[in-house]
């Protein structure tokens, strides 16, 4: 019987104290999009698809809208002239895929016909409301759309398909686009995209749809036109990052669909969207992206054929591999500390110093061919979370030591590893666990993993919570309450499959299957 006590005991001291306040994970239920919409503010939760397949037009009081099916419902403000967050499923959107969009000027209601309802979006409420869900009271009537005169000028506020493009005048593209003949927009590259439909409004611009890239902006006096690619490529995000204010977003090519993949750069700006795929570009051999590291003028990618440079400054790519001393062309991870890039491979761990401006490899015994899944700095320690479990170097020092954690978590492998002031953070295939370093006190949430399937891709810390990305959802610890919550689709996620994290103050971006989704958790008028 003692035995057995201390056996629990022991059992107790493993999990930690924090684990044992937390022993189930918290989620919401609605009932309703009403109900939802109590929980969030409409832009609590904002998310951005590739948005290159644009159907339909029309303009509003203060804006105009462009239907996509694969992007929801984008907007552009026509009086500050920006482009505001699209209208997704994040925002209430019953789908994506919206087949058309309307406007109706006598009650200020937007419509949006989708393949799976018609929903109308209230704008007192700022709420979604869809046909199939209101029961047997439907007030709203679809607008009457003024069908084009085709036998007069262009008319104001009215879409017209590609077949009367004939009637408006030759346009110039501005830039580094050309309009060439039957009504496509050439790159510099010499892909061209097909004009499918425009609409004229009240000053004078002409908004045409360019088929698999954007929109053209054009004016209808001076007859030219700005060529604006929206959204991403066709990828599963898997990372995103900061340079400066831009934003940088790689991911897994997509292996059928529309449109082609790519790294994509969002400027912050101009709010502009540009693309840089490996089809174009001879230094850029994969559009396979895993993880971005910015150093000054220079973008890192992690790839599946080696590690790729791109200078900003010069606008020049380089790419590394075996012939200069990698260990693998397969780049799993990337981190920069002290004037030094080091490159996690499936095969062990590279180091690129800046400053002497050589590559080397790792040969440690104990790290040398292990899968480097993920790698993190604390103070001047590395970290790695392997196949093989947990290793650090020490400052002022090329060892490497392996650390078992002391927890009722297995870590093998060790999937996601994260710094914060004096503790370190880590997933596996089984859950989350961290260690004090002032203490040396190891804590964990063998429940986590009973509860959520892993594996656990990612993982972010501040001094209120601990996110962490899962396949089923976006999971995030409460360090004052000490419990879990995860958030779904039903909240306000693109997608369920998490990926990569990017926690910026008040706000986390979320790269998951569908897109990327950036979270206002810290909303002080909202409790979790």
């Amino acid at each position: 019987m003692k035995k057995l006590i201390l056996i629990i005991i022991s059992v107790f001291y493993l999990i930690g104290t924090d684990a044992l306040k937390a022993q189930y994970v918290r989620t919401e239920q609605f009932r309703n999009e009403r109900e939802r919409r109590q929980q969030y503010a409409l832009d609590d939760w904002i998310s951005y698809l590739p948005a290159k397949q644009i159907v339909r037009i029309a303009v509003g009081r203060n804006y105009i809208y462009f239907a996509t099916l694969d992007g929801g419902i984008l907007r552009y403000e026509l009086f500050q002239n920006y482009w505001d967050y699209p209208f997704t499923t994040s925002n209430g959107l019953i789908s994506n895929r919206v087949l058309d969009v309307a406007y109706d000027f006598s009650n200020s209601l937007l419509w949006a016909v989708t393949d799976l309802d018609t929903c109308v979006f209230k704008p007192a409420e700022q709420e979604w409301v869809c046909l199939s869900r209101s029961g047997v009271y439907w007030p709203y009537k679809f607008p009457e759309k003024k069908m084009p005169d085709t036998s007069g000028q262009i008319e104001h506020n009215i879409f017209y398909s590609g077949q009367f493009l004939d009637k408006l005048p030759h346009f110039f593209a501005n830039g580094e686009w050309t309009m060439v003949e039957s009504w496509k927009v050439m790159d510099e590259n010499f892909d061209e995209y097909s004009i499918t439909g425009f609409l004229r409004d009240d000053w004078e611009r002409v908004w045409m749809i360019i088929e698999g890239l954007g929109v053209g902006i054009g004016n209808f006096y001076s007859q030219r036109i700005d060529v604006v690619p929206f959204g991403l490529t066709t990828i599963e995000p898997r990372i995103i990052t900061y340079k400066e204010n831009d934003l940088w977003i790689g991911g897994e090519p997509y292996e059928e669909g529309p449109g082609h993949p790519g790294i994509v750069n969002w400027r912050d700006h101009d709010g502009g969207w540009k693309y840089f795929q490996a089809r174009w570009i001879s230094n850029l051999p994969t559009d396979n992206v895993r993880d971005i590291e910015v150093t000054g003028d220079s973008v890192w990618f992690a790839t599946d054929y080696g590690l790729i440079l791109y200078n900003t400054r010069k606008n020049s790519w380089k790419n590394y591999d075996q012939r200069q001393g990698l260990f693998s062309r397969d780049v799993l991870d990337l981190i920069s500390h002290d004037s030094k890039l080091y490159i996690g491979t499936d095969r062990g761990i590279n180091i690129i110093d800046f400053n002497l401006d050589s590559l080397w490899r790792v040969k440690d015994d104990d790290i040398i061919l292990a899968t480097i899944n993920r790698l993190a700095v604390q103070e001047d320690t590395i970290w790695a979370a392997t196949n093989r479990g947990l290793f650090r170097s020490p400052p002022d020092t090329n060892d490497w030591q392996q650390v078992v954690p002391e927890t009722a978590i297995n870590e093998l492998p060790a999937l996601a590893i994260v710094s914060h002031k004096k503790e370190m953070w880590f997933t596996s295939s089984q859950g989350v666990f961290w260690m004090d370093s002032q203490t040396g006190q190891w804590h964990s949430f063998p429940q986590l993993g009973m509860n959520i399937s892993g594996p656990f891709f990612d993982l972010k810390v501040n001094d209120i919570s601990v996110w962490v990305s899962s396949p089923e959802g976006l999971l995030k610890y409460d360090r004052q309450r000490y419990y879990w919550k995860l958030f779904t689709t039903a909240d306000g996620l693109l997608d369920n499959e998490c990926h990569r994290l990017l926690l910026e103050g008040d706000y986390i971006w979320i790269a998951n299957r569908s897109g990327i989704t950036q979270f206002y958790w810290n909303n002080p008028n909202r409790i979790d």
